[in-house]
């Protein structure tokens, strides 16, 4: 369980967060952004670190407290259940504070050594896209690691909370990750990307199970997490929001298919699947479902984090 105390510094930050030429996106949170991948022989047969897709820490609230200075979390790296499909082992990386070393690399088998036990949990329903594993930030905090997580109570906003807020289609959002292998050489460094909310009425109306967002989304943004932009700008009858917000986990581009037809046959000769510019999101409410369903059936010793055996790079 960990004590952080950025969740209750960035709730009186937030306020002036928004003022022009301010950061939109609390800078800390990019340290909550992984990388996940594998290395491979490069030229001369050199290591080259390949990033696959993007995840995030997150705390869940397990210890509440007036003081949120002593309010404790359990930290969980989540991301979407198809990036650790078929895989033995992956691969995560993670900045060290001192910025003149490389990454470090942590590998985090799909079961724990010598047993037969997972070390990762997925959401019940199989079509909810989302996976999890429990992190020793102990360790991490041991080896110097620059990391941070959103806190599930405070900077987390699940669909109720969408709903209470105001948030609605047309509200700026950031998808942060690690597309296309752009994660930088010897450290990550996470892409940020401005979008929108393109509808939303469906899932605060329990009609859809997604969020779908207006951004460009490509390979390797699988898992990372998407954030509600802060406005002090609203029309009348709505809300200002002054605050960033995690909304959930971007899936994957809705794709656009688009077919050439033969003009002498009629018939279909090739049909080509583009990016529409549309994604979906997986919201907070279903990190929060399997984490708790995952709680509920191991009662043993909650609250102590799981083993993460580091390499270094």
């Amino acid at each position: 369980m960990f004590k952080h105390t950025l969740c209750s510094v960035l709730l009186l930050m937030f306020p002036v967060a928004v003022i022009a030429n301010a950061a939109r996106v609390p800078p800390a949170w990019l340290n909550a952004v992984v990388a996940i991948g594998h290395t491979e022989p490069g030229p001369g047969g050199s290591p080259t670190w390949v990033t696959e897709a993007s995840g995030f820490f997150y705390g869940y609230l397990v210890q509440d407290d007036p003081d949120p200075t002593k309010r404790g979390y359990e930290v969980y790296l989540i991301t979407n259940r198809h990036v650790i499909a078929n895989h033995a082992q992956i691969e995560i990386r993670l900045n060290p504070k001192n910025t003149s070393d490389q990454g470090e690399l942590f590998p985090i088998s799909m079961v724990e050594p010598g047993t037969s036990k997972p070390t990762w949990f997925t959401h019940h329903d199989e079509n909810v896209d989302v996976a999890g594993t429990r992190i020793n930030w102990e360790l991490l905090r041991a080896r110097g690691i620059d990391f941070e997580f959103f806190c599930s109570d405070t900077q987390a906003a699940d669909t109720a909370k969408m709903k209470d807020i105001g948030v609605s289609a047309g509200d700026g959002v950031f998808v942060i990750g690690f597309p296309m292998n752009l994660a930088g050489k010897q450290r990550n460094y996470a892409i940020v990307r401005p979008g929108a909310i393109a509808r939303i009425t469906d899932l605060i109306e329990s009609a859809s199970t997604m969020l779908m967002i207006d951004s460009h989304v490509f390979p390797g943004n699988s898992g990372g997490p998407v954030i509600l932009e802060p406005s002090l700008m609203s029309i009348a009858g709505t809300k200002p929001n002054n605050s960033a917000f995690l909304l959930g986990i971007a899936r994957d581009y809705i794709p656009y298919t688009d077919v050439a037809i033969s003009p002498q046959t009629q018939h279909t000769r090739v049909s080509f699947e583009e990016n529409s510019g549309l994604a979906d999101v997986v919201p907070v409410d279903r990190i929060d479902e399997a984490i708790k369903a995952w709680r509920e059936a191991l009662p043993a010793i909650p609250g102590v984090p799981l083993k993460v055996a580091p390499v270094k790079q």
